[in-house]
C-alpha cells in the first residue's frame, strides 16, 4: 500500500536518522538501548514488520538456559569444542547480565534449575559417561565447580529412565515481561519505535543506507544495525542464516502439577516448563526438518499430534488435560550456531543468528557489536 506522506511527517517524523536497528527483538531492543545510552543526542529508530517481534523473542518458551550435555556432545561433534565453550560461556555471561541488568522480579526470572530427561537407560548412560568431562571444562570457562548432577526423578513419571541430569545455574523467566522491560526502557530513553513497517530492501549510497518499505516511503540511516535474525537473509543473502521454526503448545490449567524447573530431552530439541498451572512444551522439530526450515509462522497439526503425544506419553501418562494455545517463533540457524556480529562496510553492522538461543546470547551480542560502533 502507497501513502503520499505528509510535510509532518518527511520534515519531523521520518527525517534521515543517525542509527536505525531493524528488528524489535531482544537482540534488536537491547542494541537499540544501549546505542541511545552511548550516543544521547543521536537519533536512533528501530524499525519492525510486525507490532511485536516477529521471530522468536515473544514467541519462545521462556528458557534461561545454556545446554544440556548432550546437546555439548553433538554440537562439539558438529563444530568443534572450542566454538561451543566459548558459546556456552557467551550464553551463560548473558543470563546473569539480563538479572543484573533488568532486575529477576522484573523479567520473571526464577533460579528453577534445568533437568535433562532421559527415555532410556542408553541413552542416560551415553550422557553419564560425559559428565565429569564437561563438569571439568566449564569450571575451566564459567568458574563452577560442578555444573551437573545426578538426580532421581521421584516427581517424574515412570515412562522416563528414572534418573536425569541436574543444572542449578539455568532458570525460566518471563518473555513477554523480558521484551516490555527493554522496551520501557528503550523508548524511555527516547528511542522511536516504528512497527509496522515492512522493510523490502535496502540500498547503500555513499554515506547513508536507505530503506525501502512496503508502504512505498523510504527511511535513511547513516548507521544501519540488520538484528532480525532469522529474515536476515531476506535482505542479505549473502550471510549464512537459515530460518527453523519452533512451535510451542501450552495446556489450559491442571491441578497439582508434579514437578517444576525447565526440562530438557532428545539432545535439547524437546523442551518443557510449568508456566501458572499449564504445560508449556515445544520442538520436535528434528523429526519434520524440512517442514519447519521455514520463516513461515503458521503452525502445522502434525507437531501438534506429535507434542501432545510425547505429554501422553512421557509427561502426564495418567491425567487429561486440553490445549489451550499453540503458535510458533522462527529461529535463526546455520552451519554453525555461532552467532554472526561483524560490520558488513562503514554504515552496515549486522548481529543475527543466535541459534535458538536469543534469551541467553542477547545482552553478550548487544554488547560486541556495540564495540564496532
Amino acid at each position: 500500500m502507497n501513502r503520499n506522506l505528509s510535510y509532518w511527517e518527511t520534515s519531523i517524523l521520518l527525517k534521515p536518522f543517525d542509527f536505525i536497528v531493524l528488528g524489535a527483538g531482544l537482540t534488536g531492543k537491547q542494541v537499540a538501548l544501549k546505542i541511545k545510552k552511548k550516543f544521547p543526542s543521536a537519533r536512533v529508530a528501530v524499525v519492525d514488520r510486525s507490532t511485536f517481534s516477529y521471530g522468536a523473542s515473544t514467541r519462545n518458551a521462556g528458557f534461561a538456559c545454556f545446554g544440556s550435555i548432550s546437546e555439548f556432545v553433538m554440537d562439539a561433534n558438529e563444530y568443534g569444542e572450542t566454538l561451543l565453550l566459548d558459546l556456552i560461556s557467551k550464553r551463560h555471561k548473558g543470563i546473569h547480565q539480563l538479572i543484573s541488568e533488568f532486575g529477576a522480579e522484573k523479567i520473571g526470572f526464577q533460579a528453577s534449575g534445568g533437568y535433562e530427561m532421559f527415555e532410556n537407560k542408553d541413552e542416560f548412560e551415553s550422557v553419564f559417561s560425559q559428565l565429569n568431562y564437561y563438569n571439568q571444562q566449564l569450571k575451566s570457562c564459567l568458574g563452577i565447580n560442578q555444573t551437573f548432577d545426578v538426580m532421581e526423578n521421584h516427581s517424574m513419571n515412570k515412562s522416563y529412565f528414572p534418573k536425569s541430569i541436574f543444572n542449578a545455574h539455568e532458570g525460566q523467566l518471563n518473555s513477554g515481561l523480558l521484551n516490555q522491560t527493554i522496551a520501557d526502557l528503550m523508548h524511555r530513553e527516547g528511542v522511536i519505535p516504528l512497527y509496522g513497517i515492512n522493510v523490502e530492501s535496502i540500498n547503500a549510497s555513499n554515506n547513508s543506507y536507505t530503506l525501502m518499505t512496503n508502504e512505498g516511503f523510504e527511511l535513511v540511516t547513516n548507521q544501519l544495525i540488520v538484528c532480525n535474525n532469522a529474515f536476515a537473509s531476506e535482505l542479505l543473502p549473502e550471510l549464512n542464516v537459515v530460518p527453523a521454526r519452533g512451535q510451542i503448545i501450552v495446556t489450559k490449567p491442571i491441578d497439582n502439577l508434579p514437578f517444576n524447573g525447565i526440562f530438557h530431552a532428545d539432545k535439547g530439541y524437546i523442551y518443557y516448563r510449568t508456566i501458572d498451572n499449564r504445560l508449556l512444551i515445544g520442538g520436535g522439530r528434528n523429526f519434520y526438518k524440512a517442514e519447519e526450515t521455514t520463516s513461515t509462522i503458521e503452525t502445522t497439526d502434525n507437531l501438534r499430534n506429535f507434542l501432545e503425544n510425547y505429554i501422553k506419553q512421557f509427561i502426564l501418562p495418567n491425567k487429561t488435560f486440553e490445549i489451550d494455545m499453540h503458535w510458533s517463533g522462527i529461529m535463526g540457524m546455520g552451519k554453525e550456531k555461532y552467532p554472526i556480529v561483524k560490520r558488513i562496510d562503514s554504515h552496515l553492522l549486522v548481529a543475527v543468528r543466535m541459534g535458538g538461543m536469543g534469551v541467553a546470547l542477547g545482552p553478550v551480542v548487544s554488547d560486541e557489536l556495540m564495540m564496532l560502533l
